[in-house]
């Protein structure tokens, strides 16, 4: 599971507590709806989830759900606005002086009008403003395929989004790689090479 879809899943399990608890079920379905709902509001994990910028940013720059998720909390989507500009302005702000230094390699004619493209920060705005502004790819759709069919209109977001979109939600896959691993190197196996190593857990990671 993507990073993406961490915030949209954990409001999803809230609102359909919050239906269920109001539903006229048999008491101890009751209880148990009351007491899941308690423990999500109640425990700071769950409740810290939308202050993690990796999480905040993933949702964000994920086509289906964009600012959606944060439409309740307009300090949060603030926020997750200004971390994107802010790291965007970076993006732009390399890629000018990358430009520069190239240019200063080809001399310009002396009649030659070099036209300002306005400041990192100021384009950076724009790029978001306009992402904002396209419609919300259905829950169905690959990410990833929109940014690289889209990658031409947000020259400088989907460098963004290629870093972030592709964060995992958990834990578990690095944690079943350092099982395996531990399986393959142990005491009677202590003469394996790096590379070795390596090929014998990509097969096992891919084989199934």
């Amino acid at each position: 599971m993507t990073a993406s879809l961490v915030i949209v899943l954990s409001q999803g399990l809230v609102d359909v507590c919050h239906k269920m608890s109001k539903m006229n079920y048999n008491p101890r379905v009751l209880d148990i709806v009351n007491k899941l709902l308690c423990t999500m509001l109640e425990k700071d994990t769950w409740k810290n989830l939308e202050k993690s910028r990796t999480l905040r940013r993933s949702t964000f720059l994920d086509p289906r759900f964009k600012n959606i998720p944060f439409l309740h909390s307009t300090s949060i989507l603030e926020t997750t606005k200004d971390d994107i500009i802010e790291k965007l302005t970076g993006i732009i702000r390399i890629e000018n002086n990358q430009t520069a230094e190239r240019n200063e390699q080809i001399p310009l004619p002396e009649n030659a009008e070099v036209l300002p493209n306005g400041t990192s920060t100021s384009r950076a705005i724009i790029e978001v403003q306009r992402y904002l502004e396209v419609a919300i790819q259905q829950r169905n759709n690959d990410p990833l395929n929109w940014w690289r069919e889209n990658s031409y209109n947000y020259p400088y977001l989907h460098i963004l989004a290629k870093r972030t979109v592709c964060c995992l939600g958990t834990s578990v896959p690095c944690q079943r790689v350092f099982s395996k691993a531990g399986l393959i190197l142990n005491d009677r196996r202590c003469r394996l090479k790096n590379d070795k190593v390596k090929m014998l857990l990509f097969l096992n990671y891919n084989s199934n």
